[in-house]
């Protein structure tokens, strides 16, 4: 009885797979059966990566590193402190030396060094304009040095009077020094000649004050 149940239940089964048989293609392929024990189809490779191209590297300037300046030793700091206050004393020396010269009588001093007013020795003005009180040594006519005063006695310029003369004929000329003080400026301007010096001459004054205080022996 059970053999009988089977064939009555598979024989719609068999019927329809004749007619699935029949109504595929002849030519066509037949696909394979699905079989759960079939190895999984390999993957496709991938394409190799394409090559980069060469590129050239970026050049980068070349920065110094950066060095501390290092700080001055103690021992230097000291020594330029020394330096700054030596050249400070000196100065203050200086003017204490100038201020003793400023209260004495330039000019007692200059006679008392053998030097003559020029008026007292030749036809000349007691106050020339320009010069102011002159004075100057006999023996060392006609080149000078001549000590040139304001009203005040306060000496104010130095003047060397050199013929031209002597210029033009190229000599070599020697003169005393003189203790005048420190040096402005200089001028130098020609001469037509006067008492004391009657020959055409150049006129070297070395002022020993400022320009604006020429005008103390303008007249």
């Amino acid at each position: 009885m059970l053999g009988a149940a089977l064939i009555v239940a598979l024989a719609p089964v068999a019927d329809v797979l004749p007619a699935a048989a029949q109504s595929a293609p002849a030519g066509g392929a037949q696909q394979a059966p699905f079989s759960p024990f079939a190895p999984f189809p390999s993957p496709t490779p991938s394409p190799a990566p394409a090559a980069r191209p060469a590129t050239r590297p970026v050049e980068r300037a070349h920065v110094k590193p950066h060095v501390a300046r290092p700080h001055p030793s103690r021992r230097k700091v000291v020594e330029k402190k020394k330096v700054v206050e030596k050249k400070k004393l000196a100065e203050r020396k200086e003017s204490r030396k100038k201020l003793a010269e400023s209260k004495e009588n330039q000019r007692e001093i200059a006679e008392s060094k053998g030097y003559k007013r020029v008026s007292d020795l030749v036809n000349f003005p007691k106050f020339f304009p320009g010069l102011g009180i002159i004075f100057v040594r006999p023996d060392t006519l006609p080149t000078g040095p001549f000590l040139c005063f304001d009203r005040k006695d306060h000496l104010v310029a130095t003047v060397y009077m050199i013929p031209t003369k002597d210029i033009d004929d190229h000599k070599t000329l020697e003169a005393a020094g003189s203790s005048g003080g420190p040096v402005d400026h200089v001028s130098f301007y020609f001469n037509p000649g006067h008492p004391g010096v009657d020959v055409p001459h150049y006129h070297f004054v070395i002022w020993h004050v400022p320009k604006k205080e020429e005008a103390r022996v303008a007249q």
